[in-house]
């Protein structure tokens, strides 16, 4: 079967990021059939770059920065309703392994959202994972424990819109991300909601790598969305119909909270009264339902 795939992208002023990105995708040894960039009104001359080295690719360019779910969201819309039989989303910051969608492929008739292994700064990243059903996040194991016991793909119950490949009747069902997220969550979130209806599968192969910057400042997005949307885990998983309590869940976010603060205490280069605001927003936000995008931004 002839299946059509549509590789999504999403970006923010990060063009030379974009540009590895692209390339990554174009010398894949089996191509995509449709490339889309989602731009959320980038600033730094992405545009002209796209105009000058990548003409060939379609552009979708948004009238304001909506976050990476709201890119994710507009993306998978466009190449949804254009019926492609797969969606292959990412952010600007991803590299694909040139056997990557070739191998996703192959899954094809047991998974319906597939993701590959990712390398960060060189090392392969511990993504296997758990849900903590009191706090609404989910619990990084040790080490990947499916894949030491020799298994080559695992059921999971989360994703990672950094190289999720996803099957289109897998949104038809669930439906298109919660652009409300604007950053953070808004892929595991979906993950967890599909594997209600979908056969989420995580496969060993090193396909997708991510380099960033070590020994920075982390950066008043570390603060506030992660915290934050907890909150909309928390309103997804009642909605589902999960017995959640909501006492446990403001406990362990508490902690949660209690640990930035701390964090930010410790550390000479975090410690500013405007990352301490801001984890208080988050705090605030998340039990008011402010969710989107923050003023601050």
């Amino acid at each position: 079967m002839n299946e059509r795939v549509c590789a999504v992208v999403v970006t923010y002023n990060r063009k030379n990021l974009l540009r590895a990105c692209l390339q990554s995708l174009l010398v894949q040894t089996r191509p995509a059939d449709h490339i889309i960039i989602v731009d959320n009104l980038s600033t730094d001359g992405t545009l002209d770059l796209l105009a000058a080295e990548f003409p060939q690719l379609h552009v979708l360019a948004l009238p304001k920065n909506s976050g990476g779910a709201g890119g994710f969201h507009a993306g998978m819309k466009w190449a949804s309703e254009q019926q492609y039989d797969w969606i292959w989303v990412m952010d600007d910051d991803i590299r694909a392994h040139p056997e990557t969608l070739e191998r996703l492929l192959s899954y094809g008739d047991i998974g319906d959202l597939i993701q590959a292994r990712k390398i960060e700064n060189g090392k392969s990243l511990i993504w296997e994972a758990v849900w903590d059903l009191n706090a609404c996040v989910p619990i990084t194991m040790k080490r990947e424990l499916s894949f030491a016991n020799g298994k080559p793909w695992t059921s999971v119950s989360y994703a990672n819109f950094e190289g999720a490949f996803i099957r289109r009747i897998v949104i038809e069902k669930v439906g298109l991300p919660d652009a409300r997220y604007f950053i953070a969550g808004d892929d595991s979130i979906y993950g967890f909601l599909a594997s209600f209806c979908a056969r989420v599968i995580y496969v060993d192969f090193p396909g997708m790598a991510k380099e960033y910057p070590t020994g920075n400042p982390q950066s008043r997005f570390y603060y506030y969305f992660p915290l934050r949307n907890r909150f909309l885990h928390y309103e997804h998983f009642v909605n589902a119909g999960l017995p959640i309590s909501r006492k446990l869940f403001l406990m362990n976010t508490l902690f949660y909270m209690a640990g930035l603060l701390r964090e930010i205490a410790q550390r000479p280069k975090e410690r500013s009264w405007r990352n301490v605001k801001t984890v208080f927003q988050a705090w605030r936000d998340g039990l008011a339902g402010r969710f989107g995008k923050p003023g601050w931004i």
